[in-house]
């Protein structure tokens, strides 16, 4: 930057204002302003500028063999002032300068950063772009793979119903797509459920990467229907499953002339009430029905004796055929419970034609059984 002094002819103002002041003593100047002026002479010595005015040099030499003034008198000095300014302009343009550099050299200085910004937002966009196209390609190869195929099908929890049963009625084949027999699942399950009336529920999950398990809920067997000596098994939900099985469980109960699952269900109802020992002394039950009760019941004991007794009533009185049976063997008798009124018993007749005289000869014995 080029530095210029300034006249006063330059401030007009300033000079008519420095007229108007009274010169100040030379004796007056303090060691401040002195060595000050000294240092303006030597930069205006330094810049080639003109030289000090002899006033200020007069100053400054008759001030330095005087004693030093008061330091609270201050005297203006109006071209310290002004050359001061100019050089702390002077200064802060340079470093201005410095700091921001040649014109051409700032967009050197960016370039890298605006190359690194540029390839920054390139290879984002193309993540996002590799990533949009990868996913439906590791979708497709997954589908083709042996991964999208089915495996295999393994069966849990069955025990009345084969496996291979199972798997037939479901429907499902190994080497097909493995997501569309899923999703199909629970059509195949209400297929089985319909075919298979023991099942009761079933559950198809993936196992491993492309198996299926199928866990399954069977109807437990409660009872066996007897027809022409042919057993067919009852469920716990009333009905008959249409195959004829070995009687092999002693602990169910036996029926006989049902045909009805509401009426099943009923008997069966009353059956759960009953003690172990009446369980246990059961063979058979049998529906019964006359004209003046639909709902009668034959049921045939383990010990040779019958009992009478409504399917309504089943659990109930049936709890007192031990008390019973055991005055009938004191009496070495075997015959006919009646439970239908109330509670006796009475001997079987030898045949038809005696039957109704041998139940008024016989001593008939009631016990009270707290009646409906």
């Amino acid at each position: 930057m080029e530095v210029r002094n300034i006249s006063r002819e330059e401030f007009p103002e300033e000079n008519k204002e420095q007229e108007e002041k009274p010169k100040p003593k030379k004796e007056n100047l303090t060691p401040w302003q002195l060595a000050n002026m000294e240092y303006l002479k030597q930069k205006a010595l330094e810049n080639g500028g003109p030289e000090v005015p002899p006033s200020i040099s007069e100053h400054s030499e008759t001030s330095s063999t005087d004693e030093p003034a008061d330091e609270e008198d201050e005297v203006p000095v109006e071209q310290e002032t002004i050359d001061a300014e100019f050089e702390i302009e002077e200064n802060t343009e340079e470093e201005e300068e410095t700091s921001k550099g040649p014109k051409n050299g700032s967009f050197l200085e960016r370039l890298p950063n605006i190359k690194h910004e540029r390839n920054r937002r390139l290879v984002r966009r193309s993540s996002i772009l590799i990533g949009l196209f990868s996913i439906p390609a590791l979708l497709l190869l997954y589908y083709i793979s042996p991964l999208g195929k089915l495996g295999g099908v393994s069966v849990q929890g069955n025990e009345r119903i084969s496996a291979e049963v199972i798997k037939k009625e479901l429907n499902f084949t190994v080497g097909d797509n493995l997501w569309s027999q899923f999703f199909d699942r629970q059509d195949n399950i209400k297929k089985l459920k319909k075919q298979e009336l023991q099942i009761e529920n079933a559950e198809v999950h993936i196992d491993g990467f492309n198996h299926f398990e199928v866990q399954v809920k069977e109807f437990p067997e409660v009872a066996y229907l007897e027809s022409n000596g042919k057993y067919s098994p009852v469920i716990s939900n009333g009905k008959i499953i249409p195959v004829e099985v070995e009687k092999s469980n002693g602990d169910l109960p036996i029926l006989e002339s049902f045909t009805g699952s509401k009426r099943i269900l009923n008997v069966l109802d009353g059956y759960k009430k009953l003690t172990e020992e009446v369980k246990q002394g059961i063979s058979q039950i049998k529906y019964a029905p006359t004209s003046e009760n639909k709902e009668l019941l034959e049921i045939f004991m383990n010990d040779g004796n019958k009992v009478l007794v409504s399917i309504s009533e089943l659990g109930t009185k049936m709890n007192y055929y031990p008390q019973v049976a055991k005055e009938m063997n004191d009496k070495q008798i075997k015959g006919v419970v009646d439970m239908e009124a109330g509670i006796y018993s009475y001997p079987y007749a030898e045949n038809s034609a005696t039957e109704d005289s041998a139940q008024d000869s016989t001593e008939q014995t009631e016990t009270p059984a707290g009646n409906d």
